[in-house]
């Protein structure tokens, strides 16, 4: 491809290419949405918010506000399975969204090779698969953030009142869907500032609009002022470490692991390819390429101070390293043969993903916790006491205790209590023993004695069955049950 037709691509947009990934996504995120909606422990919560009719504001409103809007319409905000179903697929055509407006923006920008190959290496993340599948704001708040970078981008290049107020909207929409998503606020402005004719008319229109989306999504929570407030605080608490007797230190580096396990040594190596390229580039970047290049490094900066961690907070920003690594392909293109060895690089990124995706996609047929009752119910004596730890989350039964161990709880005592058998998993436990794990100063004594108690188990208690990881960390998560009777 020369730089001419390069060039030349680059003015259009890949609208069929974003429907044609649109579809695919839909056919591959959509299946096996059936499972149990007690499986993810933050599922059934957000379902009964429709079913009650009343928000409890713990979650952003965009999502829960939507879900419950849709099942009104069909009639089944009380059928407990339509909105678990309802609100999966929305999280589903949210993912497949987000993965069309990645194309677009990158098509926009770089040409249509670069779309294709961003629309292969976006789709074929493997925690973007996992994610889509569960009635979760991840999905939705990549939506918002997909959708307020392409309208960077067209304000960038329209740079009129419209376009203005989009951008407003689309931020309101972001922000909306998870908290989080305040960061895009800086580059919002950033891009009004750089790229606008009537730099005052068009923040103050941007301005309006996002205060006016922000109101309408979130109207029910300006109603309930105090209840948000609480929600919010504790979030934020959550979020801090504050509400856990231990916590990671900050900063840290755990999320490199994280980008490590979605993504592939052939997009490593495009990644450093495009930075190369972006500082030795002779033109002057423009100022959505810097945003588009800083917005996932400062995301990735926030994420290392906070003390709570999960891959799932890391979804944005593995995409939008997954478009630059795309982008990265610019330079290949230009070798002699260019074109063939970007499509065996693409062809090799995706062959690394696949094994992953199908451990992914065999995970959401597995369910550890129905096997670990089946084992109790036909293992265990029927006069026997089973616990449950925190983060096991079995399917109700008679027969299980739901109470966590706290640091209170010795063998002992828990034998006094009449209790014969203890249900763990390394979710839980497995915060006692990491080297980056650190006790609050406050709770250093707390972290101790679960420590201790949890090493006693392991070593007092007998193993009846274990569980190791299966392919979904939910449906399948490491389960351990132990007896804790005195022995002989």
């Amino acid at each position: 491809m020369t730089l001419a037709q390069s060039a030349s691509d680059k003015r259009k947009w890949p609208i069929w290419m974003a429907a044609l990934c649109f579809g695919v996504a839909l056919l591959f995120y959509g299946g096996h949405l059936d499972f149990s909606g007690h499986a993810h422990p933050d599922e059934p919560n957000k379902i009964s918010q429709i079913l009650r009719k009343e928000y409890n504001f713990n979650h952003p409103m965009m999502m829960i506000r939507s879900v419950h809007l849709i099942t009104n319409g069909f009639g089944k905000s009380s059928d407990f399975e339509f909105v678990k179903l309802a609100g999966r697929w929305g999280s589903v055509i949210c993912a497949s969204i987000s993965v069309a407006l990645l194309v677009l923006i990158n098509g926009r920008l770089y040409g249509r090779f670069i779309a294709a190959a961003t629309g292969i290496f976006v789709l074929s993340n493997p925690h973007l698969f996992d994610l889509a599948h569960y009635f979760k704001e991840d999905p939705w708040v990549l939506f918002g953030i997909g959708l307020t970078l392409l309208a960077m981008l067209i304000h960038s290049e329209a740079r009129g009142s419209v376009s203005s107020c989009l951008l407003g909207f689309a931020a309101s929409i972001a922000i909306s869907s998870k908290y989080s998503a305040v960061l895009v606020l800086p580059f919002v402005f950033y891009i009004l500032l750089s790229s606008s004719l009537h730099k005052k008319r068009d923040f103050l229109l941007c301005s309006i609009c996002l205060v006016l989306g922000m109101v309408v999504i979130n109207l029910p929570a300006l109603e309930s002022l105090t209840k948000v407030s609480n929600s919010f605080g504790h979030e934020m608490d959550s979020l801090s470490g504050e509400s856990k007797i231990a916590s990671r230190r900050i900063p840290h580096g755990v999320y490199s692991n994280v980008y490590w396990q979605s993504s592939t040594p052939i997009l490593v190596l495009l990644l450093a390819v495009y930075f190369v390229s972006f500082w030795r580039k002779t033109s002057q970047p423009t100022p959505f390429e810097w945003v588009f290049l800083l917005f996932p490094l400062v995301y990735i900066v926030v994420l290392s101070f906070l003390p709570k961690t999960h891959h799932r907070y890391f979804l944005p920003v593995a995409l939008m390293l997954a478009c630059l690594s795309a982008a990265g392909l610019r330079e290949i293109l230009d070798f002699k043969h260019g074109r063939l060895i970007a499509c065996g690089l693409v062809a090799l990124s995706v062959a690394w993903q696949c094994p992953r995706l199908f451990v992914a996609y065999q995970g959401f047929s597995q369910d550890f916790k129905a096997e670990a009752l089946v084992f109790i119910e036909t293992n265990i004596p029927p006069n026997a006491v089973v616990l449950e730890d925190k983060n096991v989350s079995l399917p109700a039964t008679p027969r299980v205790i739901k109470r966590r161990l706290v640091p209170s709880d010795t063998l002992e005592a828990l034998r006094a209590e009449g209790i014969t058998h203890v249900v763990v998993s390394s979710k839980q436990y497995g915060g006692f023993f990491l080297e980056s794990s650190r006790p609050k100063k406050a709770g250093e004594e707390n972290f101790q004695k679960m420590r201790a108690l949890y090493e006693r188990l392991f070593q007092e208690g007998q193993l009846l069955k274990e569980w190791k990881t299966g392919g979904n960390l939910y449906l399948a998560p490491p389960l351990r049950i132990y007896s804790i009777e005195k022995r002989g």
